[in-house]
């Protein structure tokens, strides 16, 4: 008896043992090794660093991302790539100088965009993790000397009219919430890009598809000398549908399909995708037969997906990031003049019946998910609502780390990921209207307005182009060729309304020169909010929403698209014999 209690307290004991040298998959406690490796060298840095008559910091920032990421992709019921990897990446943000003007907002070269970062070791050891700090802050430091002096060289031959200070230094915040445990399901993520991606075996007219799926954990460490300690636990799920065929005149069509959650629980099951992809390949056929249309001038319906695409690319995208930094090489400058709309503030933008807010701090909206909400933002700033539109007015922008002309304080709003910057950008954008009608009832308005202009038929458009997708890339971008300067990518998924209501499927539209002005012209929208999910720069360290009702908008121009044409398959695809 003596001797079984012996065996099994040595089996418990080699257990334990085992458990505790193995990489742990499960949450990491708070006070792991990270936090106290990020600021004592937080704090040698901030008392010690410097070089013989050169400037000492004024603001150090660590933050560490310790990754869990899996990619799976399935191609008619085969895995073509399946990678499940663990990393952690340490960030510096570093200023010299002084708030007013520091080494930072300034671009000297091709390459002067991203902070610095580092890879390091996803093993919690305390003398490993503050050494990779120690070497990647002198790194760092030097470099920001460097850039500091090429700025101040820059600004003593250039005059700079209302040059906004270059730092808010933050106050100290405390949020240290729960880890979220490394425990990605990679067999059933396989199984699920196995079974959907099976379902294009039954259409041999697309001639390429694909599902990916993406599922990251990420666990984010963030020290600053400021005093703020923060460590916030996400994750997300992502799955993306593409498709690729050719129409009757040869041309490319391409249409896909995401899906994006914050837990398991809000993705469909396995049966409920499997029909998902089989809906958007009946979609694609029916796509892929619609007839040719050169082009049209006329009142457009943006539903669904495609109305929160149009306020993502025209609204989202030019009230976020800040104002440009100063670029030494003035080509650079003109082919990045910075957001749009940043600089009309308390000025009109859009009609007077649309208010629009973001607010981080929901993850609802009546029954509506929303994904982009977080405790702390990437900075380490409290998470704010601000009100961005009043009546069509322009009244708040998102702020960061920098301020504006307009606007002096951080909202809460610093967003970034690994290898990019922190910078201003949305969450959950909550566009309202105070001008409303049922869909059918919009879409008779829509009619009437053909009517009058002696129109045959009207455009409905429920999904565009995602520009951060690689079918972005192959179609000129937005979908065109040539020098096309539209803001707006080219629908992917649009409809022809005729006076009688009937409904057509058209392809191989694009936008013509569409710009931040035609926000303006929407002339009403419908009653039903929709939410638009999407990964900010398509980086799963940023998700965010959008929700928007339809919008009608009184007139827009679209052309065939310029897009070169290539040769068809020689054969038809050996599906089609099956």
């Amino acid at each position: 008896m003596n001797k079984n209690r012996l065996l099994a307290a040595a089996i418990f004991i080699i257990m334990m043992l085992g458990l505790a040298t193995a990489p742990s998959t499960l949450a990491q406690p708070a006070d792991t090794p990270i936090f106290g490796a990020m600021g004592d060298e937080l704090s040698r840095s901030m008392s010690d660093l410097a070089m013989e008559n050169l400037e000492r910091p004024y603001f150090i920032g660590y933050t560490i991302d310790d990754i869990q990421n899996l990619n799976v992709t399935g191609v008619l019921g085969t895995l073509t790539k399946t990678d499940l990897d663990r990393s952690r990446y340490l960030t510096v943000a570093f200023r010299v100088g002084a708030p007013s003007l520091d080494n930072t907002n300034f671009v000297s070269g091709f390459y002067d965009y991203q902070q610095d970062y580092f890879q390091i070791g996803f093993e919690n050891d305390y003398d490993a993790i503050r050494n990779e700090i120690y070497l990647a802050t002198d790194k760092v430091y030097k470099s920001a000397l460097k850039a500091l002096a090429k700025k101040r060289a820059y600004l003593q031959t250039r005059v700079v009219a209302d040059r906004p200070d270059d730092f808010i230094v933050p106050l100290a915040y405390e949020h240290v919430g729960q880890t979220e445990a490394f425990d990605i399901d990679r067999e059933y993520f396989e199984s699920v890009a196995t079974v959907a991606s099976e379902v294009f075996r039954a259409y041999p007219e697309i001639i390429s598809s694909s599902v990916k799926i993406n599922a990251a954990v990420t666990n984010q460490y963030l020290v600053n000398s400021a005093g703020s300690k923060t460590l916030r636990g996400d994750r997300i799920y992502s799955i993306e549908l593409s498709m690729e065929g050719k129409n009757g005149e040869g041309e490319d069509v391409f249409d896909g399909a995401s899906l994006i959650a914050r837990n398991l629980d809000g993705l469909p099951d396995t049966p409920a995708l499997v029909k998902w992809a089989r809906e958007n390949a009946e979609r694609m056929r029916s796509n892929l037969a619609a007839p040719k249309v050169e082009e049209y001038a006329g009142p457009v319906i943006l539903a669904a997906d495609a109305a929160g695409e149009f306020f993502r690319q025209l609204f989202a995208k030019n009230v976020s990031d800040g104002p440009a930094p100063l670029y030494e090489k003035e080509q650079m400058a003109k082919g990045n003049p910075g957001p749009e709309l940043i600089n009309k503030v308390k000025r009109r933008i859009l009609p007077d019946f649309i208010d629009i807010y973001d607010d981080p701090t929901i993850d609802s909206y009546g029954k509506l998910v929303l994904l982009g909400g977080y405790p702390v933002d990437d900075a380490g700033g409290v998470p704010r609502k601000i009100q961005l539109v009043e009546k069509g007015k322009l009244v708040g922008l998102p702020i960061a780390q920098s301020p504006t002309k307009y606007i002096k304080e951080p909202n809460g709003h610093a967003r970034g990921a690994v290898g990019k910057d922190v910078s201003a950008r949305l969450s959950n954008v909550i566009v309202e209207s105070g001008d409303t009608a049922p869909f059918e009832k919009l879409k008779g308005t829509m009619i009437e307005m053909c009517r009058d202009m002696g129109l045959d038929y009207g455009l409905i458009v429920t999904k565009l182009l995602d520009p951060n997708s690689p079918q972005a890339g192959q179609a000129g971008f937005f979908g065109g060729g040539g020098d096309r300067k539209s803001l707006l990518s080219a629908p992917i998924e649009a409809y022809k309304v005729y006076l009688d209501g009937r409904e057509e499927p058209v392809t191989n539209l694009e936008f013509d020169d569409v710009t931040v002005r035609i926000l303006k012209d929407i002339a009403q929208t419908g009653d039903e909010p929709y939410c638009y999910n999407y990964l900010i720069g398509a980086d799963n360290e940023m998700p965010a929403s959008i929700v928007c009702p339809s919008l009608l908008i009184e007139e827009m121009d679209l052309k065939r698209t310029e897009a070169k044409i290539d040769k068809p398959m020689v054969l038809p695809s050996p599906l089609a014999r099956k």
